[in-house]
């Protein structure tokens, strides 16, 4: 299947396994790739996103506070819910942000720094979410990265999407977004000489 045909998704299909092979093929990209756990993580967090809450989403600034001021209990679920919008929002729409002139330098810092606090927070000798939100907090671009081919696997780019990306990739130098370019025939190349 061409990588920008559209996958079609029925009403029975399981999306975390969906999700888990995409994100698994994105993963063993990075270098090096993320652990299993995280993968899993991962995977889960993009499925749940498949059906949305249908209140309001807090800013990452009322999630903090909750989580600051929050039982234990409480707390791990804010800082799990600010560092998954954050890289939600890193990674799945991080366009959106740049048209509303917010940085996504900021989504990631909240983001990593949510992880790094449920990674204390969860620490366990042997293992367990404490090891992946750890994870997650010092690798949270890539997580990010991850999540954004994960977005770019299965759609369609018209002109004006391959421009934003051209732009993208000016503006960051990204080498996920130059590797996208490369797949849907464009050759990034810096003006004025420099590549």
């Amino acid at each position: 299947m061409p990588l920008n045909a559209a996958i079609p998704l029925t009403t029975d299909a399981n999306l975390f396994e969906f999700f888990r092979e995409r994100v698994d093929a994105a993963a063993r990209q990075r270098r090096p790739p993320v652990t299993q756990d995280t993968v899993f993580y991962l995977s889960n967090l993009l499925a749940e996103q498949a059906h949305p809450e249908a209140d309001s989403a807090p800013t990452l600034v009322e999630l903090r506070e909750r989580a600051a001021n929050s039982s234990f209990a409480e707390s791990v679920t804010w800082w799990r819910r600010l560092g998954d919008q954050a890289l939600v929002g890193v990674g799945y729409f991080r366009e959106h942000l740049a048209r509303r002139r917010i940085s996504p330098e900021y989504y990631a810092e909240m983001g990593a720094g949510a992880y790094a606090t449920l990674s204390r927070l969860l620490h366990a000798p042997e293992g367990g979410f404490g090891e992946v939100f750890g994870e997650m907090s010092e690798r949270f671009d890539s997580c990010a990265d991850i999540v954004a081919e994960v977005r770019d696997d299965g759609r369609e780019h018209s002109p004006a999407d391959i421009v934003r990306l051209f732009e993208e990739w000016q503006a960051t130098g990204s080498p996920r977004v130059a590797e996208r370019l490369r797949q849907l025939g464009v050759v990034p190349a810096r003006f004025g000489g420099v590549s």
